[in-house]
């Protein structure tokens, strides 16, 4: 019987540290999914070497005020770009919302499925813009 980790990949652990065998650390199974997401959704487009287009919009919209329009913009570039580039999951919502606490910090809450281990997954990623 396969592993969750043989049916949705094994990467290295980012950022890089040292792993129990002297090597690099690893991360499988849904840990992968979750950090695979991390990385797209933090990952400029264009910034990528030969790759030029994976990624998403979101680092491009820091300096955004933070309003609806702009709160629409998170969830709908979040969305995109995960159907894009991360086909283990189903997205089924992007949220943001603005931090109660951190004026210019903004939570965008991504629930997804996947549909290979029959998991449902949450992930809060949180973003910061230069503010209203």
């Amino acid at each position: 019987m396969a592993s969750v980790g043989d049916i949705l990949g094994r990467a290295l652990r980012f950022p890089f540290r040292p792993g129990p065998d002297g090597g690099f650390a690893l991360i499988d199974g849904e840990d992968n999914v979750a950090q695979s997401i991390q990385m797209i959704l933090s990952t400029a487009l264009g910034e990528r070497q030969m790759r030029f287009d994976f990624g998403s919009a979101l680092p491009q919209m820091i300096f955004a005020p933070i309003t609806s329009s702009t709160l629409v913009e998170i969830e709908e570039s979040a969305r995109q770009a995960l159907i894009n580039w991360e086909r283990r999951i189903v997205v089924r919502s992007a949220s943001a919302e603005v931090d109660p606490d951190v004026e210019s910090k903004v939570n965008l809450t991504i629930t997804y499925d996947i549909p290979r281990t029959n998991t449902r997954g949450n992930l809060v990623f949180p973003f910061y813009l230069q503010g209203a």
